[in-house]
């Protein structure tokens, strides 16, 4: 029989995964919000019935699993408060879904706790609830957490087809920041690129429209290929002159997408010099170029 959860946060986050645990078999006995409206909404996003929405923070101690899908900053807070306010955790498993924090985060530091604490953190964007369901199957997620409740993590990762992979604690940190990388900060660099391509008279949607197949077929190199191969451009071909130009226009236009660009250039140059494509030789010149101009513009804009 599944155990039943209890949902704290009824946001994009917990509506998404809650919805696929439900509808693979997991009674979901309380989703308590700070505003029953929200609560409510999220039962019906869920499609478990309205009875549970709550405010009530001591409803999820009725569950066995409780889900805490909070802000990271909240946890540890949020934790603290259900173990003072419930009548007992014992036996229960608490769930977060921050990539950061462990899940000892959930425990006071230095006691011994009668309840379990697992991390799961799907590699998705949830920027709307609805995509982020349906996109739950076949994520990867990573799993952390009480090494007697991997089983149980694992367990669910799985019911809402999740791609379970186990992350050492003292390593989150580090993961996150990759997780970060490869979204949020492509997110800004993509925005950086529409801020260029408006210089040229192109509509941020049209922007985006004409760069989709650039980066659909950028992705798929990198997947097959891996980044040092699926890596092409004029710095992996050598082309000073051409990074040159680029340069050139963007101080005649922004400051700050002129810096984005000579950090990144110089960090490919490496990449490029690691996939054996481009020479030493080579590669130092447009690391002294690069260097030179990022020493020109500090100073111009002390």
């Amino acid at each position: 029989m599944r155990p039943d959860i209890a949902l704290i946060g009824p946001g994009k986050v917990g509506c998404a995964i809650s919805r696929r645990l439900y509808r693979s078999g997991y009674p979901i006995t309380a989703v308590i919000g700070r505003d029953i409206e929200r609560a409510t909404d999220a039962c019906q996003f869920i499609g478990c019935t309205t009875n549970v929405a709550t405010t009530d923070l001591t409803r999820a101690s009725q569950a066995r699993v409780i889900l805490l899908a909070v802000p990271d900053d909240h946890i540890s807070a949020v934790s603290a408060t259900l173990n003072s306010k419930a009548n007992s955790l014992t036996g229960k498993t608490l769930v977060h879904f921050s990539g950061l924090h462990k899940a000892s985060c959930m425990q006071k530091e230095g006691e011994t706790q009668a309840f379990s604490t697992i991390s799961i953190h799907p590699l998705l964007p949830f920027a709307d609830r609805t995509l982020a369901s349906q996109r739950l199957s076949g994520c990867p997620c990573a799993l952390e957490g009480d090494e007697i409740s991997m089983a149980l993590g694992t367990e669910l990762i799985t019911a809402f087809e999740g791609q379970p992979f186990l992350i050492k604690s003292d390593k989150k940190d580090l993961y996150h920041a990759a997780a970060c990388i490869s979204s949020n900060y492509l997110v800004t660099l993509l925005s950086g690129a529409e801020t260029l391509l408006a210089e040229c008279g192109i509509s941020k949607a049209e922007g985006l429209s004409l760069l989709s197949p650039l980066l659909r077929a950028t992705l798929d190199n990198v997947i097959k290929l891996g980044t040092e191969q699926g890596l092409t451009g004029p710095i992996v071909r050598g082309d000073m002159a051409t990074v040159a130009k680029h340069i050139d226009a963007m101080a005649q236009i922004s400051n700050e997408q002129l810096n984005s660009y000579l950090v990144l250039a110089d960090q490919t140059v490496s990449l490029a010099r690691k996939s054996t494509r481009l020479d030493e030789h080579t590669a130092q010149k447009l690391h002294f170029f690069l260097q030179d101009k990022r020493i020109k513009f500090k100073t111009n804009n002390i």
